[in-house]
């Protein structure tokens, strides 16, 4: 099976090649782990895993809780032989892996969002690249682990608990037109700095509580609700183009922003729109006024965040991000070289 080209993917990499196998033989014994906190702001615990050749990938957090996003940062300032192409897979999904950032050339990261239906385990990263001495690769172990989430019980008009077979159609048909947006993200990163609150109010409700509605256990929370009454302002948590802005089923007023390489943020229940789709959006600008339309037991912002494709926690997101531009972080990579 070929693999999909990326801009740091040479064409010539090619997954399941007899001679592949064999380099993936002899290279697999050669890997050296170790488990220690680098000082992220982030509360938690990254895990590192180190090649012969001077590459290293570091994981935050580690473990990882369902429905979080895993960090990957990787180091090639101290390869012997400059890289030509680098790519990372969790599974059979390609997982997009870019420049750092603001820490420069040899620095590159990625995200991998972890399923909310994802079961505890020990899993694989797969880091491929090529160099002058040929391909190359380096397993990350990641470990899963399950998250507590709590159970909120809502009342909701019976309609959206029990669609009829008209809104059935509606509802297929518009999980079709969402998912084909998500699997379509902008070719670059459109974001330079960490991420913002979408509004002021209180958080209400985590991500991942488990909804009874009516007394019906339906769904979990896919997102985070903050209190805001009808026609309070919604903000783009940051830059990026607006990809869809219409009403759904479920979401009510729905808005997507995509910040690019997989990145997207969504604000449900929208009163009002106050910018288009196709349009470039910066962090912090109006971007609709909060409401209560689709699913809804009254006036609130729904924010979730997507990672090629996964909804995960976007509170947790925001939080690793901003670890990714913390003044700890480039000093400890200065220290390093």
């Amino acid at each position: 099976m070929k693999m999909p080209h990326s801009p740091h993917q040479p064409e010539t990499a090619r997954r399941g090649s007899p001679r592949r196998r064999h380099r993936l033989r002899t290279i697999r014994g050669c890997v050296t782990l170790s488990l220690l906190v680098w000082g992220l702001s982030v509360p938690a615990e990254s895990f590192s895993v180190s090649h012969p050749n001077g590459i290293e990938v570091r994981t935050t957090p580690g473990p990882v809780s369902n429905g979080h996003t895993v960090l990957l940062e990787i180091n090639t300032r101290n390869m012997i032989t400059p890289i030509v192409g680098i790519q990372a897979w969790h599974g059979e999904k390609a997982i997009p892996v870019y420049q750092h950032p603001h820490k420069g050339p040899g620095i590159f990261i990625g995200f991998i969002g972890i399923s909310y239906y994802q079961k505890p385990e020990r899993a694989n990263v797969k880091l491929e690249w090529t160099n002058r001495s040929g391909y190359h690769f380096l397993l990350i172990p990641i470990e899963v682990t399950q998250g507590r989430f709590k159970k909120e019980k809502l009342r909701v008009p019976k309609s959206k608990v029990s669609p009829s077979k008209t809104d059935r159609r509606r509802i297929t048909d518009e999980r079709y037109k969402i998912k084909n947006i998500y699997k379509t993200p902008h070719h670059s990163r459109l974001w330079n700095t960490a991420f913002a609150m979408p509004a002021t109010g209180k958080v209400t409700s985590p991500f991942g509580s488990q909804r009874v509605l009516n007394g019906k256990l339906k769904s979990y929370h896919s997102g985070v609700d903050f209190r805001a009454s009808t026609g309070t302002p919604i903000y783009a948590a940051n830059d990026g183009v607006v990809r869809f802005a219409s009403n759904l089923f479920y979401s009510g007023n729905h808005l997507i922003i995509d910040h690019g390489l997989g990145l997207f943020t969504g604000y449900s229940h929208l009163s009002e729109f106050r910018v288009e789709p196709g349009q470039m959006v910066h962090k912090g600008q109006e971007i609709g006024l909060a409401g209560s339309t689709g699913r809804s037991n009254g006036p609130h912002l729904h924010w979730g965040a997507k990672v090629n494709g996964i909804s995960v926690d976007p509170l947790q997101l925001k939080e690793l991000i901003e670890a990714v531009f913390s003044p700890a972080e480039t000093d400890r990579i200065t220290e390093s070289e």
